[in-house]
Parts: C-alpha cells; structure tokens; sequence
C-alpha cells in the first residue's frame, strides 16, 4: 500500500507549494508598492514576471552606472596625479635643454579630440604621461 506521506509541492491544491518562498512573501501584490528595496536574491529565487524582470534590469542598470561613475572618477584622479606629479619634477629642478625638447615633443604629438570623449584618447594621455615621467627619470 502507498505511504500515507505526500509531497505538498505536488498536490493538486497548492500547485506553487504548501509554503510561501521567500521570493513570495518579499514580493509585494499586485497594485501595491514596495516601501523597502527589493531584496534581489531573493526575488531571483524563481523565474519573475515580465515587471519583475524590468524593474530588476533597472536595478542592475542604474548599479551599472554607479560602477562606471566610480571606476571613471578613481581613473581620472589617478591619471591627473600622473600629470600633477610631472609638474611638480618639472617646477623642482631645472632640466637640460635636450629634455626638454624631448618633453614638449612628446606632449606636442598628442592629437586627441577631447568634445568626442574616446577611450583611445585618454589611452594616448595615459601614455604621453608615462613618456614624460621616463623622461624625467632619464
């Protein structure tokens, strides 16, 4: 004889489980909305509705953004103290003439249009300063 025992998730009342996921219980009903922000994790415990899926995507979106804003801002600092320190070696001391001109013929080449903002032209900065801090090792 079969066991007295059934699983709920199987049944044919309770198609979704005899017990509410944490993804249910977190989620709000139709019509209302969150006060909190949506814990994600658990919202990712099944597959989510179409306006779960947007709204999730604008989450991760916007985090998207914030991370771009703070790796472009920690980029920025790091190569203006770059340049900032080869101002300072070069108000520090005086150099020869032939260093000089090495400099300025490095910094002079530099053909960038900044209006555009392309990568390859902070790329050809990052590198101009790389040069000129070589050059003031020399």
């Amino acid at each position: 004889m079969p066991s007295a025992k059934r699983n709920p998730s199987k049944g044919k009342s309770n198609p979704a489980g005899a017990r509410a996921t944490a993804a249910e219980k977190s989620a709000p009903s139709p019509g209302k909305t969150a006060s909190a922000p949506r814990n994600i994790a658990a919202v990712l415990g099944h597959k989510p509705s179409r306006k779960g899926a947007r709204e999730m995507l604008l989450i991760e979106t916007r985090r998207l953004r914030a991370m771009f804003s703070e790796i472009a801002e920690h980029y920025v600092a790091n190569t203006e103290g770059k340049i900032a320190s080869v101002i300072d070696a070069i108000e520090a001391r005086t150099l020869p003439a032939k260093k000089v001109d090495g400099m300025l013929k490095a910094v002079r080449g530099l053909t960038v249009k900044p209006q555009k903002g392309r990568r390859k032209d902070l790329s050809r900065i990052e590198k101009a300063v790389e040069t000129l801090l070589k050059k003031l090792e020399e």
